[in-house]
């Protein structure tokens, strides 16, 4: 899952990049660029844009979107993927283990049944300096993402492995045996890092709190060749920028790249994004960009006006919420919290906002899940009803204040508001709540910041008493431990490893996501499911707002592209992006 930034994603949170650049001038310098209109789009150059800057591409560390969708392009070490028609295949792996063509086992081991899987990395696979991919190089991944010093999305998902044993006779091959069977075991093997290059670094630095992840060679020299194994490799980072992709010279499958370089450009702000798409500053806009509202308008702009642009939607599983800091007393009560969703007219603000076309959110899982249910006897359900909010709110013990606001022993029940800065759809959904708490006697305070100090520090450390909201993207069935597990809440301990942001623990959803990755059987992993959902909809860790659909905006000359509705982006199969010869100018 990533987050938007995202599960697969969207983050940025991590320390070891430099600190916050301005990003909004990034955005200025392309806007008052000349126009373009005569610009022709042809294979040597593909200039992206997009509103959020990348936090870090070591893969094992990335969880923002934006860093995910050029993984896409730079990495294929993981060794299966799920395609545009929501299917999985095989990636750097010849083929998934199954337990019916055998490279799955399953046994017994004093009474705990575990599960031991063969992989097999194609044998041409190797990395952008033409050293191989190797068994190797995914049991050091292991061995970095199992250190409590690296800041990695999710420890579970290293530390549920019991054993690692790469074959000596032929390196491409390993083994890999869970403490526990799972269900899922064939879509968690990590990815690789680069032992040849990282190694070193992580035996210098790796005793230290977050040492690796400021020294790697993805933070320190990010050009590396060697870094990558996609079908691009990175030629150049200027940060609060653009990113510059290149061919990768040693690409290994079986498709070569017809673009000669995409260059991927940072525009903090989304109507800033459309002016310089029809300038021709950039050519395609990438998911995280335009808002509904503004593609919709774009697309009547682009029918109106004959522009040589496709707007692409699809109803994706991407979550948009808000999570509550539940260490803050404020917090404490469920019936605060329940009484927060209440209070918010989410079928008014998606009918004002988005015309009905992203539908409220009962839950974490989009209905396109297998794991999907709304059942009344186990979903619990908030209509909108300020009256209920304040008879929660007073059950609570919020009194009247002498400002008019609500306070709890004397504290006023003021909360501070944040979010990704520049986004306009966000901004205006805040004012919307914002305005409707007040009326039960909420004091709300909006304070955002740029996409990487918030998903960095504002989120990924924690660093926040009241609201913070965003939007996970992910796929169906994804194992939810990384978010709402107990031992996925980030802490300086655990280097700021997981995701559950809000500090949410309970112990009924602990155990049931034990037994959910055990479950290899759907009706039962469907059924434990409930458990999950009743106690998120009881509790409401976080406050659920719409489910968003993907965007995408790309030049119509450009063939091959195919938008997916899940945490894999299009990326994963860039290499098929072609533009067409008998294109039209833009004008």
């Amino acid at each position: 899952m990533t987050t938007e930034r995202n599960p697969l994603s969207a983050l940025s949170r991590k320390t070891f990049l430099a600190s916050m650049i301005m990003l909004a001038a990034a955005g200025t310098a392309l806007v008052g660029a000349p126009a373009q209109a005569g610009r022709e789009l042809t294979n040597s150059e593909l200039r992206m844009g997009t509103t959020q800057e990348f936090e870090n591409l070591n893969p094992i560390i990335a969880i923002m979107v934006v860093s995910t969708y050029l993984l896409g392009a730079v990495d294929r070490t993981e060794v299966v993927y799920l395609d545009a028609n929501n299917q999985w295949q095989p990636q750097a792996a010849e083929r998934i283990p199954t337990l019916e063509n055998g490279d799955a086992v399953k046994f017994t081991d004093k009474g705990v049944e575990k599960i031991k899987v063969t992989w097999r990395i194609r044998k041409e696979a190797r990395w952008g300096d033409g050293k191989p991919l190797t068994g190797n190089d995914y049991k050091f991944g292991w061995t970095v993402g199992s250190s409590d010093k690296v800041s990695v999305p999710t420890r579970d998902f290293y530390t549920d492995i019991e054993n690692f044993e790469v074959d000596k006779s032929n390196p491409k091959n390993f083994t890999v045996t869970y403490k526990k069977a799972r269900w899922d075991f064939f879509k968690i093997m990590t990815r690789a890092l680069p032992e040849h290059l990282e190694g070193a670094v992580f035996a210098k630095f790796g005793s230290q709190p977050e040492g690796y992840d400021r020294n790697s060679k993805y933070t320190t020299d990010a050009a590396n060749k060697g870094l990558y194994s996609g079908p691009y490799r990175v030629a150049q980072i200027k940060l609060g920028s653009h990113v510059e992709l290149v061919r990768n010279e040693n690409w290994w499958g079986p498709t070569k790249p017809t673009i000669e370089k995409i260059l991927l450009r940072l525009i903090p702000n989304s109507a800033t994004l459309e002016s310089n798409l029809v300038s021709g500053n950039i050519d395609y806009i990438m998911t995280v960009g335009l808002s509904l509202d503004e593609a919709i308008a774009f697309e009547n702009r682009v029918k109106s006006e004959k522009l040589p642009y496709v707007v692409d939607f699809i109803d994706s599983q991407i979550f948009e919420h808000i999570d509550l800091n539940l260490d803050n007393p404020l917090f404490k009560d469920p019936r605060t919290r329940q009484a927060l969703l209440h209070a918010i007219d989410r079928e008014g603000l998606t009918q004002a906002l988005f015309k009905g076309k992203q539908k409220v959110a009962q839950h974490f899982i989009h209905p396109s899940d297998p794991w999907f249910t709304d059942a009344p006897g186990v979903v619990a359900k908030y209509e909108y009803s300020p009256r209920k909010a304040r008879s929660l709110l007073t059950a609570a013990g919020f009194v009247k204040g002498p400002s008019g606001f609500l306070e709890l022993n004397g504290k006023p029940f003021k909360i501070v508001f944040q979010t990704t800065a520049g986004n306009k759809v966000r901004e205006n959904v805040q004012v919307f709540i914002k305005n409707q708490l007040a009326q039960v006697g909420v004091d709300v305070e909006i304070k955002n910041q740029p996409a990487k100090v918030f998903f960095g520090d504002i989120a990924g450390k924690r660093k926040f008493d009241g609201m913070i909201m965003y939007a996970w993207t992910s796929s169906s069935e994804t194992d939810p431990t990384q978010t709402y597990a107990t031992s996925s809440i980030p802490s300086a301990k655990n280097s700021w490893a997981g995701s559950n942001y809000m500090g949410w623990s309970n112990a009924k959803v602990d155990k049931a996501i034990t037994e959910v990755n055990a479950a290899f059987s759907l009706d039962k992993r469907k059924e434990i499911m409930k458990t999950i959902l009743s106690e998120y909809t009881r509790e409401l860790p976080s406050l659920p707002l719409y489910y968003r659909a993907s965007i995408t905006v790309l030049p119509a000359a450009l063939t091959g592209v195919k938008t997916t509705s899940h945490q894999y982006s299009e990326t994963y199969a860039i290499e098929n992006w072609r533009v067409k010869t008998d294109q039209l100018s833009k004008k």
